[in-house]
């Protein structure tokens, strides 16, 4: 967890199919929660 003032990691994500966004760009306006599903797009 992080907390006020900590640094995030120079990364990125995709919000939708063909948008990238780095995490400095979705924590502009503020906190954030983020989820991660591992095979989502799958057939499997």
């Amino acid at each position: 967890m992080l907390r006020v003032g900590d640094k995030v990691i120079a990364a990125s994500v995709w919000t939708a199919p063909h948008e990238r966004r780095t995490l400095d760009e979705l924590l502009v306006e503020g906190a954030a929660l983020f989820f991660f599903y591992l095979f989502d797009w799958s057939a499997t």
